[in-house]
């Protein structure tokens, strides 16, 4: 046997502890199951050590459950407001196509997109649900352009919000000079990628990336060619160039910005509801920090572990009594709760209802013939567009 072939035994063991780790699911790569599996089990092992350091013990968990009260109506009253907010802006934002389009139906598609989106890693799966239940009543490129065009826009709010509260957290949170440095080259960075985000969709988001993307040699020219009309359709539809108008842009927009301020409100108000005050610099820091966390929670369902341990960890690091760092966590552990049953609501709404199992077939139908054309491929299914949807639901 040559040189060339041979395989030591430790090599071989490294290879089948590699393989055992990375769990038996074929349809990813090797190295992308193990990252899942490695990020699962860093995930409990972050909930599990959160519980047992929680201030005062797990067993003070459920009294403030209790301390909530009444407030979980305003919770529940809340979530409800804050999806009947994104379905206003998805119906505005699918303009001037969505004259068969009602509210229930668009937050029939937000709600079954979300419930997806937090029960899968990455929290992306869930837009092309909204895509295909958009279908139903709009075109296809209108009904990419609309999911798209909310994803953008919440995303450079969100972006927003952090370069605004970026400077509040450095200048009144006590904190090291480096850490108050980068915080606000984080700030600015953010504020320069939700510019740039703008700039790009008055271009032409998609075939602005896709160029970029062929001139790095990630795509190659003969494929952008065949995509090259449906991205600019989508990009028109982006550009107000297909028929919108800027009243309807606005709505939607305005509509997203509630939305948001409606989550973070509700966050804050349960720890209001739990006895803690709030501070401008609690604000900022609670703004910039759970823009972090959540991105890094995103890869696992519902963010479990990776939410509570980052939580309790960045309050601990901010010198924040236990009781701060208690209810802080309190907060995310009932914040939870409403998305489970979010989930629940979503999940349901997806088996009962006659339209997503429309665009779920459909979905199967593509998924099962043998061999797709590039240019029968929608661009809600290309890679490019799924990587500019914005899962921060």
């Amino acid at each position: 046997m040559s040189e060339a072939v041979k395989v030591s035994p430790m090599r071989k063991l490294g290879r089948f502890a590699f393989r055992i780790a990375a769990g038996p699911d074929k349809g990813k790569p090797l190295w992308a199951r193990l990252v899942l599996r490695l990020t699962f089990v860093f995930a409990l092992g972050a909930l599990v050590y959160t519980i047992l350091k929680f201030p005062g013990g797990p067993e003070t968990i459920p009294k403030y459950f209790v301390r909530i009260g009444w407030f979980w109506f305003a919770v529940i009253a809340m979530e409800a407001f804050g999806t009947f907010l994104d379905a206003i802006a998805i119906k505005a934002f699918a303009a001037p196509e969505n004259k068969t389009l009602t509210y229930r139906k668009t937050a029939l598609a937000q709600l079954s997109g979300r419930a997806i989106n937090i029960v899968t890693p990455s929290g992306n799966l869930g837009e092309v649900v909204k895509m295909s239940v958009l279908t139903e009543y709009v075109s296809q490129s209108r009904a990419v352009s609309t999911i798209l065009l909310y994803n953008i826009v919440r995303f450079i709010i969100e972006l927003g919000f952090v370069a605004i509260a970026a400077p509040v957290c450095a200048l009144l949170v006590p904190m090291p000079d480096w850490l108050r440095a980068l915080i606000l080259v984080g700030g600015a960075v953010c504020l320069a990628i939700s510019l740039g985000c703008w700039v790009l969709v008055k271009k032409g988001m998609l075939s602005s990336v896709a160029r970029a993307l062929v001139k790095i040699r990630i795509i190659k020219q003969t494929r952008y060619e065949k995509w090259k009309d449906k991205l600019q359709s989508v990009d028109d539809k982006l550009r107000l160039v297909s028929g919108a108008s800027r009243r309807d842009r606005v709505i939607g927009i305005v509509a997203v910005l509630l939305s948001q301020i409606t989550s973070m409100t509700l966050s804050l108000s349960i720890l209001v509801a739990l006895g803690e005050s709030l501070s401008l610099g609690f604000i900022g820091a609670y703004i910039v920090g759970g823009f972090v966390i959540y991105n890094i929670a995103v890869f696992v369902p519902m963010g479990i572990g990776l939410n509570e341990g980052g939580w309790y960890s960045l309050l601990t690091l901010m010198g924040e009594s236990p009781a701060r760092v208690a209810a802080g966590t309190m907060m995310v552990i009932a914040r939870r709760v409403t998305l489970v049953m979010y989930a629940g609501v979503g999940l349901f709404l997806i088996a009962a209802s006659s339209t997503v199992k429309r665009a779920r077939e459909k979905q199967a139908e593509k998924a099962a013939q043998p061999a797709v054309s590039a240019e029968s491929v929608a661009p809600a299914e290309l890679p490019l567009a799924r990587a500019l949807s914005d899962s921060h639901d």
